[in-house]
């Protein structure tokens, strides 16, 4: 049964998984969501319910995420294991969301946050207006 409560999106970019047992075991993020990842670790085995953190940088221009997430090992494969993302704080789910599905490019974000002419003329005569 699949308890995903968002869509995965392909994505490769390194990971570091911090374990109890194993120490830090690079890795490499094939799919990531906001709820988890699946992760390939080559030859590295994750038993399930083993609870560990993941660190990776995504990407979302001109600007780089960085995260550090708890999360728990729910599925093994031969290639890797599926991780499901623990305790995240609402700003932290926010970045995640964020970098992962806002369609903005930068040059859009950047109109966004530029006020326009005719933003700053109806600033001027609210500013009149209300002294």
């Amino acid at each position: 049964m699949e308890h995903r409560w968002s869509v995965r999106k392909p994505q490769r970019c390194p990971v570091v998984v911090d374990t109890p047992r194993q120490g830090r075991i690079a890795a490499r993020s094939q799919d990531i969501g906001i709820g988890g990842m699946f992760i390939e670790t080559d030859d590295t085995s994750l038993p399930v319910n083993t609870p560990v953190n993941v660190a990776f940088t995504l990407p979302r221009e001109p600007y780089r995420e960085d995260f550090r997430l708890p999360a728990m090992i729910v599925r093994q494969a031969a290639t890797g294991a599926g991780v499901m993302f623990l305790d995240m704080e609402v700003d932290t789910l926010r970045a995640l969301r964020r970098a992962l599905y806002d369609p903005l490019s930068s040059e859009q974000e950047l109109e966004l946050a530029t006020p326009s002419i005719a933003d700053a003329g109806l600033n001027r005569l609210h500013r009149a207006a209300h002294g």
